[in-house]
């Protein structure tokens, strides 16, 4: 009687949603729609030429990953294109790169993924939210919700890597993956607008300090979440 294997890479689920609520995140930070959409087909021809790679269909695999860099590469350049100024390229490309590398995290050639790599990537996101907020490029709402949004990515890429490591991704762990994304959305929404409508903070009456508080504190909220 032959056994199945679970593979310990991390899930695909999860790690599908962590890079959608990314991109999510800097679409709310005005990144170019064409860019976003290039940088989704580079990252999905990047996962599948991985994936032709593992099972040795190195040539077609060698392709369609150029295909998937090429992808990213004109995501970059089309962003570059649009921005004005040196504020505008502060703003977001760190965020692209963040996307780019939280996707090789969880599409790894070997292993069962980087922890380091999903920090890494959530935190060039997290860059760019900071820097719009400096730079006072986006609303106050728009500013929450990227920030919240980073931080749902992260704990997707965290959960993708934990639930591949324990459970392998040949079970069925979609329903444990979709409670746990789930939930940390919703305590990171649920603090956002508290931290909207609490002590009579204004869209516009927010310092700048007191917004990285903000942040900070949505970030400690969804680590104890995740923890």
């Amino acid at each position: 009687m032959s056994t199945a294997i679970a593979t310990r890479r991390p899930t695909r689920l999860a790690s599908a949603l962590a890079v959608c609520v990314a991109l999510a995140a800097m679409w709310k930070l005005n990144a170019s729609t064409t860019a976003l959409a290039l940088e989704a087909v580079g990252v999905t021809a990047l996962t599948g030429g991985f994936g032709l790679w593992r099972r040795d269909w190195k040539i077609a695999g060698a392709l369609v990953g150029t295909l998937g860099l090429a992808g990213f590469a004109g995501a970059v350049g089309v962003a570059f294109s649009g921005v004005v100024g040196m504020s505008g390229i502060i703003r977001l490309i760190p965020g692209l790169f963040g996307i780019f590398v939280l996707a090789l995290a969880l599409v790894p050639v070997r292993g069962t993924g980087s922890r380091t790599l999903v920090k890494v990537g959530t935190g060039l996101v997290f860059v760019a939210v900071l820097a719009s907020g400096i730079f006072n490029a986006v609303s106050l709402g728009a500013l929450l919700l990227a920030g919240a949004a980073t931080v749902v990515a992260w704990d997707a890429g965290e959960h993708a890597i934990n639930v591949g490591e324990h459970l392998g991704r040949g079970r069925e762990t979609r329903e444990t993956e979709l409670v746990h994304i789930a939930g940390t959305g919703l305590v990171a929404l649920l603090a956002v607008e508290t931290a909207k409508f609490s002590g009579g903070v204004g869209p516009s009456g927010l310092s700048l300090g007191s917004l990285v508080l903000l942040l900070v504190a949505v970030v400690l909220l969804a680590v104890a979440l995740h923890d």
